[in-house]
């Protein structure tokens, strides 16, 4: 079994030889549309959301893949400019990833009730492989044993509408589509192993019910592909709960099943999810988890327009 994951992991480095996703895989990004659309910086305006996000998946494999995000965005004064900032670490196997990303986004005012925002990041990544000498000697024709790591720039950049009711995006990761110099398969024209642009496209919308505890229904969907595999669907909802409380589920199909719990107290905010899967590698592991902690730094008493 370790041997078989440490091939996947190796397959995934190798990206001009495999058609595998390079994103990091999130359950509740709804809860922070940042991570994916960098356009989404600034829609906030009553508070700073903080925001650490903690993913592992798997759950019972040895190193099976494991994210921690910690971000940060904010909406300036002049109210129709936001920047925000990440900074992240994944691993899978032999192989880490630790970047930063720095965001700038313009919001312009559609209509009286719909905003129009565009986004770009910047980002820098070290991929790392990380081996064993026994394993180093097993896949010597695969790696060279001096460009075990490198530094690599890239960007993404986003769409976004919204409104108090609903939201809509598109955007897209790895736009440069940086080399990766880190395996002997780079050539001698001087192509090489290379990321995949990632293309996200998603929506929701809240269906507002008054009554005492101030019900609200919150269907939502994300849709994933890249120009190398077939397009992956989430189909999410939430029910929320005075706008302090929630509970949700989603759809992964052909892949996984999700249930989800959020709560805020004051300006904190934590979440938790559990994938059950039932894929093949159901018989492997009891599922995947994450953690959101978060903290709405200048956040009002009052109840805020937004729930995240």
């Amino acid at each position: 079994m370790k041997k078989f994951y440490l091939i996947l992991a190796i397959m995934i480095l190798l990206i001009g030889k495999a058609n595998s996703q390079q994103i990091a895989l999130y359950s509740m990004y709804f809860d922070n549309n940042y991570i994916i659309n960098p356009a989404y910086a600034g829609t906030i305006k009553d508070y700073i959301p903080l925001r650490l996000s903690i993913h592992k998946q798997w759950i019972g494999i040895d190193n099976s893949p494991s994210t921690q995000v910690l971000s940060i965005h904010k909406l300036l004064p002049n109210k129709v400019m936001g920047i925000g900032g990440l900074i992240f670490h994944d691993s899978f196997g032999p192989i880490r990833q630790i970047g930063t990303q720095f965001t700038y986004a313009y919001h312009l005012q559609a209509t009286k009730d719909i905003k129009v925002s565009f986004g770009v990041s910047a980002h820098l990544m070290q991929y790392m492989v990380r081996l064993q000498q026994e394993d180093f000697h097993s896949y010597e024709p695969i790696l060279i044993r001096n460009r075990t790591n490198v530094v690599v720039p890239d960007a993404s950049f986003g769409i976004y509408a919204y409104s108090k009711k609903w939201w809509a995006g598109l955007a897209a990761s790895h736009v440069l589509q940086s080399a990766l110099k880190i395996t002997s398969t780079w050539s001698e024209n001087g192509r090489a192993n290379q990321m995949v642009r990632h293309y996200f496209l998603n929506g929701g919308y809240r269906f507002q019910f008054p009554s005492t505890y101030k019900l609200e229904i919150e269907p939502s969907t994300l849709i994933k592909f890249t120009e190398k595999t077939p397009i992956q669907v989430d189909i999410n909802l939430r029910m929320i709960w005075n706008k302090d409380l929630w509970m949700g589920t989603s759809v992964r199909p052909g892949d996984s099943f999700v249930v989800m719990f959020g709560v805020k107290y004051r300006d904190y905010y934590f979440a938790i999810s559990h994938d059950f899967t039932f894929s093949d590698l159901s018989t492997h592991t009891i599922g995947s988890e994450e953690l959101i902690f978060g903290w709405n730094i200048g956040e009002k008493n009052s109840k805020s327009a937004r729930f995240y």
